[in-house]
């Protein structure tokens, strides 16, 4: 019986003394995810505010708490508080790239009245730990992305969007003017030849692509016909997003027209739709990782334009016109591969744009000579209802990212400009080259685009 009281008795003692100097320590290293970054933490110790008051007084207020808190509580509940401790107390300071991060644990009284040190911390009831601090020791490192680099990561990706999202409906709403007038005997058009279109401001985006235009007449009064424009190549001296080329854009267009000669009333119909395989790879910036992934971009859209035709001489024609556009590119959502460098892929939602458009301006035409025809155009167009987008990728390893407004400022209201000519080198049959400007949606990025085609009559 005495021997199991002395032993009772030194138990006692033990936890007394645990009590009274111990601190509840699980492990000396954790690693705890705070605000979108994975943090390896060692712990140098927790003092006694009153042994260490000279190494904090002179801490400032700053950084933010609620990360701070969540980084207290992540730590302290793996590397444990002082005993007695009734949960962290963090409203010093949280700054990881300024290499130094503190929390602090409170143990049982006292209030902190304000964000700084003083008054009720005036006791030894309040334990503190630097950590990746000189001073008191003990070390940080952050692992894996985080959510800033990540986030900057993206605004460059959608950056890099904004050139092929540029070329895609630069390509259609240029589509809209293909056509085809030199008829033979049998009331068939053919043409056939290439456009380049290039895009500035985009590392030297440009694509070149084949046509193939065809139409019939079967009453001097309308035409109908197709087209396809497939590419050929696409360049871009970025590694970002690459197009493919396995689909054409396809095309169809209706016409009616007063005259033949190209007076009076014409009126005409387009609708165009294109799909390309789409590659886009991330570019890596500090800590984030250079995911890859793969979806469709889609593009299609609608035009209608009424033109009438002057003849102010025998050479000449001019042609004031509108229309009305409506043109969208949809790109579908998809997640990133996984790799021994991608550990951490994002998952994009789908990126849709579309705009409707109202067209206006005036066309020329003069005859140079009997066989050579010189044409040109200047317009505006204004966008009366738009929808811009928005890119997004996320990760439950990576909370905190947020959507990047795919266009944030967009031009309205643009100008466009056409030039050409054609030379009518035998009976129904003719070359034509056509330059076409654009002002696109994205402010200080324009279009050029050129064409060459070889027509004839059937």
């Amino acid at each position: 019986m005495k021997f199991l009281n002395i032993k009772k008795l030194f138990c006692s003692f033990v936890l007394m003394l645990s009590a009274l100097f111990g601190v509840n320590v699980v492990a000396q290293t954790t690693t705890v995810n705070v605000g979108g970054s994975s943090y390896t933490v060692t712990k140098s110790g927790l003092l006694s505010y009153n042994s260490s008051a000279s190494l904090i007084q002179g801490f400032s207020a700053w950084g933010n708490a609620s990360l701070a808190s969540s980084l207290a509580t992540a730590v302290g509940s793996s590397l444990g508080y002082p005993n007695g401790a009734l949960g962290p107390l963090f409203a010093i300071s949280y700054g990881v790239t300024a290499g130094r991060v503190q929390y602090y644990a409170w143990r049982s009284t006292g209030v902190l009245t304000d964000n700084s040190i003083g008054g009720a911390l005036g006791t030894s009831s309040f334990y503190f730990a630097c950590i990746n601090d000189t001073t008191c020791g003990g070390t940080i490192t952050p692992s894996g992305p985080t959510a800033a680099n990540t986030q900057t990561s993206l605004r460059n990706t959608a950056n890099a969007l904004h050139g092929t999202y540029v070329l895609q409906n630069a390509v259609i709403a240029n589509s809209f003017s293909y056509d085809c007038t030199e008829f033979g005997a049998s009331g068939v058009c053919v043409s056939a030849g290439g456009r380049n279109t290039a895009v500035s401001a985009t590392n030297g985006l440009n694509n070149t692509s084949a046509l193939l235009i065809a139409a019939y007449r079967p009453h001097p009064s309308y035409r109908i016909g197709a087209y396809a424009d497939q590419n050929l190549s696409v360049n871009n001296a970025g590694t970002t997003v690459n197009l493919g080329n396995n689909t054409p854009l396809i095309g169809l267009f209706g016409a009616w027209n007063e005259r033949l000669d190209g007076t009076g009333t014409e009126v005409k119909v387009s609708a165009a739709y294109g799909q390309k395989s789409t590659t886009v790879t991330r570019q890596v910036v500090g800590t984030s990782e250079g995911g890859s992934g793969s979806s469709q971009l889609n593009s299609q859209g609608a035009q209608v334009t009424a033109k009438y035709g002057f003849a102010v001489t025998d050479k000449v024609i001019v042609s004031p016109y509108i229309g009305m556009r409506y043109t969208q590119n949809n790109m579908g959502g998809y997640t990133e591969g996984t790799s021994s460098s991608v550990t951490t892929p994002l998952t994009y939602s789908a990126l849709n744009t579309n705009a409707t458009t109202a067209l206006a301006g005036i066309g020329a035409s003069y005859k140079v000579i009997p066989t050579v025809t010189t044409f040109a155009s200047a317009g505006v167009e204004t966008d009366t209802n738009t929808a811009n987008g928005t890119y997004s990728g996320t990760s439950s390893s990576i909370p905190g990212l947020t959507s990047v407004n795919f266009n944030s400022n967009p031009v309205k209201t643009r100008p466009t400009a056409t030039l050409g000519a054609y030379y009518d080198i035998a009976k129904n049959q003719r070359l034509g080259i056509t330059g076409i400007y654009r002002q696109e949606a994205y402010q200080a990025v324009q279009t050029t685009t050129v064409l060459a085609t070889y027509t004839i009559g059937l």
